[in-house]
């Protein structure tokens, strides 16, 4: 391990935060049991100019689930609850062709069941009507299908078993009990009127970052609703690694791959597993803006939390980029040859060819889907960055690589419709249409070639 460079990690954060316009962010490494950076950057209210600060709440969307996850496995740990207990044994209201479902299923998401989240917005009365009138999807354990409706039943379960609602249970025995002032926060509702919460920003609605406030049912708490500050989520992680909240035989069986019988999923009881360059890690991310991951034989854990974007993001991908500038083994190659053609392409677009040429030749990065990368980095030069030419040379490299690729001549063809370069756009958006026989995108790609010539013709005239 190199000597922590912080202020490399204070400049990715900023790179990150101005690609993909993230108002707040607020950090934390732990290491060997030690904080080696903290920090908060940018707002957790625009309009007012409220920065990001120690109190601020953040809702962790569905990062929920692992400490939930935690709080089963509590239960399980002084016998109050079995993984191969039948969901029935304690919610007996269910559909008989639930009555299958064990404990582990709904943690490991593998219970083939219909999703809740459907139903959100009615209450949970009604949206357990329409869900359990909905048929089961695949039987139990055969593969991983991520869904609201499991750790709906957790909840359920665990407050038949503890006679408390998810927020006291989970306060108690996870963080500083019911009676402290930092009691944590159940809230699926990013409405509520919560001091010090961080106002959530999307781009989802319009296309333009502006403020945004999802909901859930209430009922939904321990899928998406812990709100809590980052000064308590490392409270936490550092009862989570020192044994305090479980054991490290409890810790172990949670973290165990669950076996599916027709597929293969890197999954375990509600938490992800993850390994880079060799380095096993666990955690799990929310909303596309909140992540932890600890890397235990590696003893560190990294925190992010967000409160919105307006543009491409991957916080998984984050997490793995901090985790090597803490660590060069701890290297993902997909990561890093992402970031490298991203700065290349900022920086200096005439080296990009042969930045990816050096790249695609080292068998270290043989498994990046260069396609991909290139195609993402592509859009954050013409849709974030306003940079149509830088785009299109992207874009035109992409295509170039990767000639059986219908997306790839479909993004340059939609640049080049943004540069209004009638003849190009025509030109590739056909090409990709007889890469693909979808008679959806066909018909699609059709219309859009109809508009393109009327407004060639109307360009000439």
């Amino acid at each position: 391990m190199k000597p922590v460079s912080i202020s490399q990690i204070d400049e990715y954060i900023a790179q990150v935060q101005k690609t993909s316009l993230i108002p707040g962010v607020s950090l934390a490494i732990i290491k060997n049991g030690k904080i080696i950076h903290r920090k908060n950057y940018g707002y957790a209210n625009i309009e007012n100019d409220i920065p990001v600060s120690d109190i601020t709440i953040f809702r962790l969307y569905s990062l929920t689930k692992p400490i939930v996850a935690t709080g089963v496995f509590q239960l399980i740990e002084k016998g109050k609850l079995s993984l191969e207990d039948p969901v029935s044994k304690y919610i007996p209201d269910l559909p008989a062709s639930w009555n299958t479902v064990q404990i582990k299923n709904l943690l490991t998401q593998s219970s083939g069941l219909p999703d809740i989240v459907k139903y959100e917005k009615l209450d949970e009365k009604e949206a357990a009507e329409k869900v359990f009138a909905d048929p089961i999807n695949f039987k139990q354990g055969e593969k991983f299908e991520y869904n609201q409706t499991n750790f709906w039943l957790l909840e359920r379960v665990v407050e038949t078993v503890t006679k408390q609602n998810i927020q006291m249970y989970i306060t108690e025995n996870q963080f500083d009990g019911a009676a402290s002032k930092n009691t944590v926060l159940f809230s699926t509702d990013s409405r509520d009127i919560i001091q010090n919460r961080a106002t959530p920003y999307f781009n989802y609605a319009t296309g333009s970052l502006q403020m945004a406030l999802p909901y859930n049912g209430n009922y939904l708490n321990s899928c998406n609703g812990l709100n809590i500050t980052m000064n308590q989520f490392i409270a936490w992680d550092a009862k989570f690694r020192t044994k305090k909240i479980i054991s490290n035989a409890s810790k172990a069986k949670m973290w165990e791959v669950f076996p599916y019988t027709k597929e293969k999923s890197e999954f375990t009881s509600g938490w992800d597993q993850r390994i880079v360059n060799g380095h096993i890690s666990y955690g799990f991310s929310g909303g596309r803006i909140t992540a932890y991951r600890i890397f235990p034989k590696d003893d560190l854990s990294i925190i992010f939390l967000a409160n919105g974007l307006g543009g491409i993001f991957n916080v998984e991908n984050t997490i793995n980029q901090i985790a090597y500038l803490l660590d060069n083994d701890i290297i993902d190659y997909k990561v890093a040859a992402y970031e490298t053609l991203l700065k290349t392409s900022k920086s200096n677009i005439t080296d990009l060819k042969s930045t990816f040429v050096k790249l695609k030749n080292d068998p270290k990065y043989k498994d990046v889907d260069f396609e991909e990368s290139l195609n993402v980095i592509g859009y954050i030069l013409l849709n974030q960055d306003k940079k149509t030419n830088e785009a299109i040379t992207v874009f035109q490299l992409n295509a170039e690589q990767h000639p059986k690729s219908f997306n790839a001549f479909d993004s340059l063809g939609e640049a080049y419709e943004i540069n209004k370069d009638f003849e190009k756009a025509i030109s590739n958006y056909t090409q990709a249409r007889e890469l693909n026989n979808d008679e959806g995108y066909r018909a699609h790609i059709n219309a859009k070639l109809k508009e393109l010539n009327a407004a060639r013709t109307s360009l000439k005239k």
